[in-house]
């Protein structure tokens, strides 16, 4: 049975939940073939636990697949 509910545009942002003083968020982001790595405000480093890694290979590694198809779609163009 074919899907009704579909997501039409690639991911384009990843939220991954880190250690600091405050329950906050990193952010990866794709744009323009790169990708951005936003810390919490205010934070210069965050610290990553076991599940916490394995969550952000998987966002990094889904961020990365993003942005090399982006840089293809660019080179054909």
């Amino acid at each position: 049975m074919e899907q009704i509910i579909k997501v039409t545009l690639p991911k384009r942002e990843w939220l991954l939940r880190c250690y600091s003083e405050q329950e906050d968020v990193m952010t990866l982001e794709v744009q323009d073939g790169g990708i951005d790595v936003f810390l919490p405000s205010g934070v210069d480093g965050v610290r990553l636990e076991a599940g916490q890694i394995a969550a952000f290979r998987e966002a990094l590694d889904e961020a990365i697949a993003q942005a090399e198809a982006d840089l293809r779609a660019a080179a054909r163009t």
